[in-house]
């Protein structure tokens, strides 16, 4: 096995934090060549913060999702015209609060950002923190983001154009 190796877990909800935790846990006493060969990504402030207080090494990732506030209220039937401009504002806000403080406290390591998202000023702003983009299978757009400077998550695992195209 290569030792650049990295088990990245994409925790998708915040009901996962014990659960992630106590993952890594028993995976570092069974497999203790895993040891610092994790990446913990997820939506969810409270996943990384139970990583970060259990496993301080571990490198962990926010995943910044645009419209966030706005995607949950129209997923639980909320559609009322007036309630979206102060969802766009929460939306805002949120973002702020994230970005400017929780990602600096908590010394997430990474940011994961939607392609659409993803600009070279927002890489640049960032850094020195790297960025990852998903899902990224269009080998222009993966050329866009490597010159710009970030990582790419594909469902493509070749880098010879016959496959990529």
């Amino acid at each position: 096995m290569a030792n650049d190796v990295i088990l990245l877990f994409d925790v998708k909800g915040g009901v996962f934090c014990g659960k992630i935790s106590n993952t890594l846990t028993h995976i570092e006493e069974k497999y203790p060549q895993f040891k610092n060969k994790f990446a913990v990504i997820s939506f969810f402030p409270d996943v990384l913060l139970k990583v970060r207080q259990d496993h301080p090494t571990v490198f962990t990732g926010f995943t910044r999702r645009h419209d966030h506030i706005q995607d949950e209220a129209l997923k639980a039937g909320y559609r009322s015209p007036s309630l979206h401009p102060l969802l766009f504002l929460s939306d805002k806000i949120y973002d702020f609060f994230m970005f400017y403080m929780f990602v600096p406290w908590m010394k997430i390591n990474m940011l994961e950002i939607r392609k659409d998202d993803v600009s070279e000023s927002y890489v640049r702003d960032v850094a020195p923190r790297p960025v990852l983009t998903w899902t990224v299978n269009d080998p222009v757009e993966k050329s866009f983001f490597k010159r710009i400077g970030c990582s790419v998550m594909t469902d493509v695992v070749s880098d010879e154009p016959a496959v990529l195209n």
